[in-house]
């Protein structure tokens, strides 16, 4: 159970004040009680006991279940033996009010039904002693265990918004780290690894080992930063979209996202992975040996544009607009008409020889 100091802090001003009241009661009607040195040793005794109970329950490792149940007890007992204490006609035990005490320390360190069940306890044992038999005492004592119980309760409440709201402050955190290490990274080291792949293959034959290395280190990393590390998402609603098409990198896709994360709904994430998925089909199926491609994402404004270009063979654009009439290549079905169905626009650009250039605009990403 989450300990929470300032629950212990009011229950310590309450237990303190209820044994300021029982002193200070005790003290007048000591004079006419049947027992005076007996109600002497009560008065002892209680301050005794709170100041052990208060010690016990000031840390969660001493607040034990039998420290609880033996403060329970010990109300028990006083109150029971409260009649022999004070004498005939006494209508009030010797420790009035303190006896809410330990039903409040369990309903508050242990759960709201053991409150109830202790305070329903304490009750009956008050009214068997007493003499009285007024219905304004039954009305007192249901009260003590409505009280009780509704505090218990409003403590559970606590306790579980502020596991919440700790869970979200650590999410958000961590989150936030996350961010500034994938700046760090895709600004310096994702950078310097694009380079050596650009500019090594010049250097002969180790050039081009080390331009592989290279490009199979920026896959790796652009994963790791990607990855969820056990997160919990606040937000299950939105997705990544930088996270989603990291995925398509490979020895002959190279992926280039935002620092920061690109959010858009679950769905416009979907789909537009699904279209970009098709474009690189496209690619490997069609721009000839050797073919490599590059796909862009960028925040312009409130819209989200995706650019997926290749260096294979293109062609002429009358050639993939009679593609798209015709349904063939996935122009018609998994492309332009997932990007339509968005809201967005799908533009393409070819030219033979120059390659084929795709251009997603999505309206409504949001950045973070």
């Amino acid at each position: 159970m989450m300990d929470v100091p300032e629950i212990f802090r009011g229950y310590a001003l309450v237990r303190v004040t209820a044994l300021v009241y029982v002193l200070a009661v005790d003290a007048v009607r000591l004079p006419s009680v049947a027992h005076p040195a007996v109600l002497v040793a009560v008065m002892l005794a209680v301050s005794a006991w709170t100041a052990f109970t208060l010690w016990s329950y000031a840390s969660p490792a001493r607040r034990r279940t039998w420290v609880l149940v033996l403060d329970l007890v010990a109300t028990l007992v006083l109150v029971a033996l409260s009649p022999w204490v004070l004498g005939p006609g006494s209508e009030q035990s010797v420790v009035p009010l303190w006896t809410a005490s330990a039903p409040m320390a369990l309903a508050l360190w242990r759960d709201w039904s053991w409150g109830v069940l202790a305070a329903v306890l304490v009750s009956v044992v008050d009214l068997a002693a007493m003499t009285s038999t007024e219905v304004a005492n039954w009305g007192g004592k249901l009260g003590f265990v409505l009280l009780t119980g509704g505090l218990g309760y409003l403590v559970a409440a606590l306790r579980r918004s502020t596991c919440e709201r700790e869970r979200i402050t650590a999410s958000a955190a961590a989150m936030a780290e996350r961010a500034r290490l994938s700046r760090l990274v895709h600004d310096g080291v994702l950078q310097v690894l694009a380079l050596v792949e650009r500019d090594a293959p010049s250097f002969g034959p180790r050039g081009l080992l080390m331009a592989t290395a290279a490009r199979q280190q920026e896959v790796e990393l652009r994963r790791l930063l990607q990855s969820d590390h056990g997160e919990d998402d606040i937000d299950v609603t939105v997705a990544d979209l930088a996270a989603v098409l990291d995925r398509h990198a490979s020895a002959s896709v190279t992926i280039s996202t935002p620092a920061g994360r690109v959010l858009v709904d679950n769905e416009v994430a979907a789909e537009l992975d699904q279209a970009v998925s098709e474009v690189l089909t496209n690619v490997a199926r069609h721009a000839g040996p050797g073919a490599k491609a590059w796909v862009l994402l960028e925040r312009e404004g409130e819209d989200v544009v995706v650019s997926v270009r290749d260096n294979g063979v293109g062609g002429q654009l009358e050639d993939f607009e009679d593609a798209h009439r015709r349904g063939r290549f996935g122009v018609r079905h998994s492309i332009r008409s997932r990007v339509s169905d968005l809201g967005g626009v799908a533009t393409l650009r070819t030219a033979p020889g120059r390659g084929v250039e795709w251009e997603f605009r999505i309206p409504g990403g949001r950045a973070q």
